[in-house]
């Protein structure tokens, strides 16, 4: 179990560092989430105060392992909304709303 900790570690830490690497090019080039990249990017630096409260949260209510189990589903549901929104260009507020969601959850 050590080691199956250590690899969702690794994978969860490599997908997040990984976005905070590449959402500013993201962000400049491709997706536009309604404002300049810069305030983008803060405000995903804000959103993940809530972000580590919750899974704070998470920790004392639930084991380690179902913990990571939850944080990967959702950081999956989260970078494929993101993925799915930013891919449309906003022809709906659905589209729309799932950009911001999966920006927002990813962070």
């Amino acid at each position: 179990t050590t080691l199956v900790s250590c690899f969702t570690s690794f994978c969860k830490d490599f997908i997040f560092f990984g976005g905070g690497y590449v959402f500013p090019q993201v962000l400049s080039e491709t997706v536009t989430l309604g404002t300049s990249p810069a305030v983008a990017l803060l405000m995903g630096v804000l959103l993940e105060l809530p972000g580590i409260t919750l899974v704070l949260g998470f920790d004392r209510v639930m084991d380690r392992r179902p913990t990571m189990a939850v944080t990967l589903v959702g950081l999956a549901i989260c970078m494929l909304s993101f993925a799915y929104g930013g891919s449309h260009k906003h022809g709906s507020r659905f589209e729309y709303l799932m950009l911001h969601f999966g920006y927002a959850g990813y962070k």
